[in-house]
């Protein structure tokens, strides 16, 4: 690992401050040198995104409409020096703000090549411009980020990918070596997709075997599981990483993929409007931030940044990773515990969609009974409990629900007292009236487990008597509540 005399990262954080735009190539480098957790690599991230920063407000106020007619965004200045990009005092903006102003959003400065878009599961759909000008950097810069790897490399690796279908055309993303496309959908693509892990190739300069796999979480837990139905241990291939992402992914699933393959399994925070995310790390269920974005936690009733606690998710894209649909402070949706660490890049605990977290209005300060997240890591690891049926088409798979979300509903009503009740509907896989002592030890597990969440306030107003909760069991096919898809 390099490492950076304390001189350096403070010298090029001003002279990039009056510097021209930086190459991918020597970004990437710069990016690279910046990761480690030290001061001097902290002073040039900052520094880094600062001149980013800088020049996506200047590239967004010059060629889009919506953040030229704005005010705040001409009179914005940076606060303070040295430290993270501190965005307070610039607008926030959410999903219905950028569907409503979509044309005025785009920048006229650069070509569309390709549209993608979000599914539509949490909110109103949005369509993503992508143009030729930051798809050809995106590539540069990835292609620099890997090339040191590459050479170190005595043949590059191949690899099997299930790509997700749901957003319209992918962004193009270099690897490392060579890239096949699958599927587990249905009976042919599934079958298909053992055949290539099963294959052995003779492509000049590469690996023989496929050894790293990625794709919706849900997908490749479902792979997974198939395999051992056919009595094939998923560690015998000697994968060197698998790697999921496109949802919330209970620890209990993300422990499944560890055990069965052997090897370190990647879990990814992305969004279909970012380049970059977050990437959860090996120790705990805990995410940490890219450094080519800046990520921000805001307080839950006004857009003021905070250290540290709980807050609403907020991504600033930095150009020149996006250039044709700017988004700045664009609000997620979702609710996390915010981590400022001493030293290295912020980290975050994912608690779900502010939609389906339960806020306590009771409180005086902000404050929540139930975090979708936590509620389903506890559903998760209960088996009586039905799930979405995302495999129908899938005939080859015996337990088609590996990896599926719990069917539940999630709802409150005001008492005539002033009190709240939170309703629980779940659906189970067998009648309720069969097993009514088991159902009662559910109950138990649940209300306990939602008590001990960190963060929460259900415990207190629960003793108090102010709130109740009521779960209502379902047989199978009887949920008509709207279910949560979304965690």
């Amino acid at each position: 690992m390099t490492c950076l005399a304390p001189s350096f990262s403070t010298e090029l954080a001003h002279r990039l401050a009056a510097g021209a735009p930086l190459p991918a190539a020597d970004l990437a480098e710069l990016f690279r040198l910046a990761e480690p957790p030290t001061p001097e690599a902290d002073t040039l991230r900052h520094g880094l995104q600062a001149h980013l920063l800088a020049r996506t407000l200047e590239h967004a106020r010059t060629n889009t409409a919506f953040y030229r007619r704005d005010p705040a965004y001409h009179h914005w200045r940076p606060q303070g020096t040295g430290g993270a990009p501190f965005l307070d005092g610039l607008p926030a903006i959410d999903r219905a703000q950028v569907v409503a102003h979509h044309g005025e959003i785009l920048a006229t400065d650069v070509t569309l090549r390709s549209i993608c878009h979000t599914s539509g599961t949490t909110g109103t759909p949005l369509d993503v411009y992508k143009s030729f000008e930051e798809c050809r950097f995106i590539a540069d810069y990835f292609n620099a980020m890997f090339e040191p790897l590459r050479r170190m490399l005595p043949s590059l690796p191949l690899s099997l990918s299930f790509p997700n279908n749901y957003h319209g055309v992918p962004l193009p993303m270099p690897g490392l070596g060579m890239g096949f496309v699958g599927g587990v959908t249905d009976d042919t693509l599934i079958l298909d997709a053992r055949r290539l892990i099963d294959t052995p190739y003779a492509l000049p300069g590469h690996d023989s075997r496929i050894r790293f796999l990625s794709g919706l979480g849900h997908h490749v837990l479902l792979f997974t599981s198939w395999l051992q139905e056919c009595g094939v241990d998923p560690a015998s291939y000697g994968f060197g990483a698998v790697s999921v992402t496109g949802g919330y992914m209970a620890p209990q699933w993300m422990g499944f993929l560890r055990e069965s393959w052997k090897c370190p399994v990647n879990n990814r925070f992305t969004l279909t409007e970012t380049v970059g995310g977050a990437s959860r790390l090996y120790d705990r269920d805990r995410f940490v931030v890219d450094p080519f974005l800046i990520m921000e936690a805001l307080a839950p009733d006004d857009d003021t940044a905070i250290a540290s606690g709980i807050g609403r998710l907020a991504i600033t894209n930095l150009h020149p990773f996006v250039q044709m649909q700017p988004l700045i402070r664009y609000l997620t949706g979702d609710l996390v515990r915010w981590i400022t660490p001493p030293l290295g890049r912020p980290q975050f605990d994912f608690l779900g969609k502010q939609k389906n977290c339960l806020r306590d209005p009771f409180a005086a300060a902000p404050s929540w009974l139930v975090f979708s997240a936590v509620l389903n890591d506890i559903l998760s690891d209960i088996p009586d409990i039905n799930v979405y049926d995302w495999f129908s088409n899938v005939r080859v798979v015996h337990d088609r629900s590996v990896g599926s979300l719990p069917l539940i509903a999630v709802s409150s009503q005001t008492d005539e007292d002033g009190g709240l009740t939170i309703v629980l509907d779940i659906e189970l896989r067998y009648a309720p009236a069969t097993r009514r002592a088991r159902l009662a030890e559910i109950e138990r597990t649940i209300v306990e487990r939602l008590r001990a969440t960190p963060d929460t306030t259900l415990a207190i107003r629960l003793d108090e008597g102010r709130v109740r909760l009521r779960i209502d069991y379902k047989a199978p096919g009887q949920l008509r509540s709207p279910i949560v898809i979304k965690i």
